[in-house]
């Protein structure tokens, strides 16, 4: 090993020893705000409507929500794929962590925003001071078993080093053959050529990725 390796094998090694930090209370509420939403909103939501209307025409207005969620194949798959998504986010936190997407002090990345895409979940990532691009790039395959996905893409992003796209390409729960004909392929970032990783303006240039597509 040279000696300009030395200090890369060392940093790598105090990554994969050190303890991952737990998220500050202020950041968990953010992770679990789906959750802690639905739980405040829906019990409150029921006790109105059960409360307005009574419970046997509260059991009907439920049954026909139900119904018009179940076969409205555009409201069905909103839904869907919105549950999709916080799973995707959920499942990315706990792959950050396994595969020591961190900094030497533990700290992990944070998911800023995910919203569904046909079958990818695009996921926007804040990368703390130690993690980038590179980093992420690497631990692709790892994150992409994490997800329960085929696998995971990441692209740069064109103003700023500290943001990172990642496309989680997952499948959906269920394939209709009309779905896909309504579905658009997913949009890519601006500045972004078609099939490839967006680049960063110098001094962070470097040479794209070649990506599906």
């Amino acid at each position: 090993m040279s000696r300009w390796q030395e200090p890369q094998a060392i940093a790598e090694l105090a990554r994969e020893i050190t303890v991952v930090r737990r998220p500050n209370p202020v950041t968990a509420l953010y992770h679990w705000r789906y959750e802690i939403g639905a739980l405040l909103v829906l019990p409150y939501a029921l006790f109105s409507l059960f409360h307005a209307v009574g419970p046997i025409w509260g059991a009907v207005v439920l049954f026909g929500i139900a119904n018009w969620l179940f076969y409205w194949k555009s409201a069905r798959r909103f839904v869907r794929d919105r549950l999709r998504s916080i799973v995707v986010q959920h499942r990315l936190r706990t792959g950050f962590a396994r595969a020591r997407v961190c900094t030497l002090d533990g700290k992990l990345p944070v998911i800023l925003w995910t919203r569904p895409r046909g079958d990818e979940v695009e996921v926007t990532v804040f990368c703390p001071a130690g993690v980038g691009y590179e980093r992420i790039e690497q631990r692709r395959a790892l994150l992409a078993a994490a997800c329960f996905a085929s696998d995971v893409h990441v692209y740069r992003h064109h103003k700023r080093a500290n943001v990172v796209h990642l496309s989680v390409c997952t499948a959906r729960l269920r394939k209709d053959a009309a779905d896909d004909a309504e579905l658009t392929p997913a949009p890519r970032y601006a500045g972004q050529t078609d099939g490839a990783a967006i680049p960063l303006p110098a001094p962070f240039a470097g040479t794209p990725r070649a990506v599906r597509r």
